[in-house]
């Protein structure tokens, strides 16, 4: 299973639709709020499976503040962040993750990117695709889930226009 993994894209829908279009053998995208509203540019193929979340700057309630999906043999906690005060510590998103027994935490808010296995838990910002705050180009990330464990990694943003 290969996901795309996406936040922060306050209006920046078609960096998000680059992304995808570059991409092969992708099963999911997954998006950790602000602005959800971004996910109608994107165009994929029925097979593509789009989880997301609404974030601090979202008003839409077509769209749950934290969401649990079972991808291949994986449970992920989906979340924007900003409930469980990322940008203070990861101590409530780990407790929140240990209460619903997940193996994957995604969340954004903080426009950083982030990555950390704490207690067999892998948590994974995968930073800002349009405004980043950690002094880094604009990013996205990719999880791969396989037979012989997990694969991710962060990759900057470049606009081929």
């Amino acid at each position: 299973m290969k996901l795309a993994v996406f936040s922060d894209g306050h209006g920046q829908g078609q960096r998000i639709n680059q992304v995808v279009q570059e991409l092969a053998d992708l099963d999911y995208i997954i998006y950790a709020g602000d602005i959800v509203g971004d996910l109608e540019e994107v165009k994929v193929s029925e097979d593509v499976k789009i989880i997301a979340v609404r974030g601090n700057c979202d008003y839409s309630i077509e769209y749950p503040e934290d969401q649990l999906a079972h991808i291949g043999n994986k449970k992920f906690f989906l979340t924007h962040g900003h409930n469980y005060m990322i940008n203070y510590g990861l101590d409530k998103l780990y407790y929140k993750a240990k209460e619903v027994e997940a193996d994957i935490v995604v969340f954004g808010h903080s426009h950083r990117r982030y990555v950390v296995e704490e207690d067999g838990i892998l948590f994974f910002n995968p930073g800002s695709i349009s405004s980043p705050r950690d002094g880094k180009a604009p990013s996205y990330g990719i999880i791969q889930i396989r037979d012989n464990g997990i694969i991710y990694k962060h990759f900057d943003f470049k606009s081929n226009k």
